[in-house]
C-alpha cells in the first residue's frame, strides 16, 4: 500500500502551529506539529534569508523524512534541503518567502507555495485608519488627554475645548495610490466609500480599475494629491522611491503614508518636509532601523507602528488556509511512493 505523505507543520511565536491544525484539520493525515526555538544566535549562514526566527539546525531536526514542511517564518536553508531530499513542498503563509532560499528549492525541484494577499484586507483597514487619525489630529489630541491624566487635571466637556484640534473630513480629499496591487485595490475601494477621489500611479497596470484615475507618470499623480499612500513592492531599484524632490512635488500640507517597505521612502527628507510644514503629517508601519525614526516619532503629527499591518486573528486564519488549500492540491497531483521506494 502507499504510504501517506508526512507534513510537518513548524509554528513561531508569531504564527502557531495550531493555526495551521486547525485548518489542516479534516483535510489530511500524518500531521506533526513543530514550534521554531528563538534565537539571535543561528549557527549557519543565513546569506539567502532575512526575517526569520529560529535556527536552521533546528528545522534539520525537526524533518526527519518529512515531504511537505507547512511554515510561517521558520529558516529554510539551502543546507537544509540539500541534507533533507525527501522534502518536495514547503507551503509558507507569507507574500514573499524571505525565510527560505528560493535558489536552491527551485534547482532541487521543491515547490514553494506562498500566500499572496493574504493580509490585504488588514493593511487596507489600517492604512484607512491612519489617514482618519492624520486628517482628524488624533494623535496630538489623544496625547492632550494621557497629558491631562498624568497632570491630575481635568477634561473639559466644552465644544471650545476641541477647537484646538480642528482636522478635516475625507469626503472630498483626492487619494494618491503608489502601486495598483491587492491592498491598494482594497484601499480604493474604501476610501471611494468614504466620498475621496482616488488616482494611481503603477507602471505594471494598464487596465483600469473602477472608480480609479490612471496616472501616466509618478511626476504627474504628486501635485495632485492631498494623501499620498505607498502600496509599491520592494525592489533593488525602487529604494527612496519617495525622496525630497518627490515629497517637494506634494502639495502643501498633504499626508504620506507609508504601510508597504521601510525602503520605500527617503525618511530623512519626510522629517525635513514634515519640519518645514510641506507635509501635514505623516503615518508608518514600517521604518529604517537606522533611519530617524525617534526624530520622526517625537513629532506629534507623525503615527509609527511595528509592523503591525497584517497582525489580525483573521489573516492568521486566512493565510493558514491558503497554503493547506495550495498543500491539497500539491497532494492530489502527487504519484504515490511504496516506503521501499522513498528508502532507495
Amino acid at each position: 500500500m502507499p504510504t501517506s505523505p508526512r507534513i510537518l507543520v513548524i509554528g513561531d511565536s508569531y504564527m502557531s502551529a495550531e493555526v495551521f491544525a486547525d485548518a489542516l484539520d479534516g483535510r489530511v493525515d500524518a500531521v506533526e506539529l513543530r514550534t521554531m526555538t528563538p534565537t539571535d544566535a543561528p549557527s549557519w549562514s543565513l546569506d539567502a534569508l532575512h526575517e526569520y526566527e529560529g535556527d536552521p539546525a533546528e528545522v534539520d531536526a525537526f524533518i526527519d523524512g518529512h515531504e511537505v514542511l507547512v511554515v510561517h517564518g521558520a529558516p529554510i536553508t539551502r543546507r537544509v534541503l540539500e541534507q533533507n531530499p525527501s522534502v518536495r513542498m514547503i507551503g509558507c503563509a507569507r507574500g514573499g518567502p524571505v525565510n527560505i532560499d528560493l535558489d536552491a528549492a527551485a534547482e532541487l525541484g521543491v515547490t514553494v507555495a506562498t500566500t499572496p494577499g493574504k493580509n490585504a484586507e488588514a493593511v487596507a483597514d489600517l492604512t484607512i485608519g491612519f489617514i482618519i487619525t492624520a486628517f482628524r489630529n488624533l494623535r496630538p489630541a489623544l496625547q492632550d488627554v494621557d497629558a491631562a491624566a498624568a497632570e491630575g487635571r481635568a477634561i473639559a466637556e466644552s465644544a471650545f475645548e476641541g477647537a484646538r484640534w480642528f482636522g478635516s473630513e475625507l469626503r472630498g480629499a483626492r487619494l494618491g495610490l503608489i502601486g495598483l496591487g491587492h491592498v491598494a485595490r482594497l484601499v480604493a475601494a474604501r476610501a471611494r466609500a468614504l466620498g475621496m477621489t482616488v488616482t494611481a500611479y503603477d507602471p505594471f497596470v494598464a487596465d483600469a480599475v473602477e472608480g480609479v484615475t490612471l496616472a501616466p507618470s509618478l511626476e504627474a499623480l504628486l501635485p495632485e494629491v492631498d494623501v499620498l499612500s505607498i502600496h509599491a513592492r520592494a525592489t533593488a531599484d525602487n529604494r527612496h522611491l519617495v525622496g525630497e524632490t518627490q515629497l517637494g512635488l506634494l502639495p502643501e500640507g498633504a499626508v504620506l503614508v507609508n504601510t508597504a517597505r521601510e525602503s520605500l521612502v527617503d525618511e530623512a527628507a519626510l522629517l525635513a518636509a514634515l519640519r518645514s510644514g510641506q507635509l501635514r503629517a505623516a503615518a508608518m508601519d514600517v521604518c529604517e532601523p537606522d533611519g530617524p525614526w525617534r526624530e520622526l516619532v517625537a513629532l506629534p503629527q507623525v503615527q509609527l507602528t511595528p509592523h503591525i499591518g497584517g497582525a489580525t486573528f483573521e489573516t492568521l486564519a486566512r493565510g493558514a488556509r491558503m497554503v493547506v488549500d495550495r498543500v491539497v492540491e500539491h497532494l492530489e497531483q502527487r504519484e504515490p511512493v511504496d516506503a521501499e521506494e522513498r528508502a532507495s
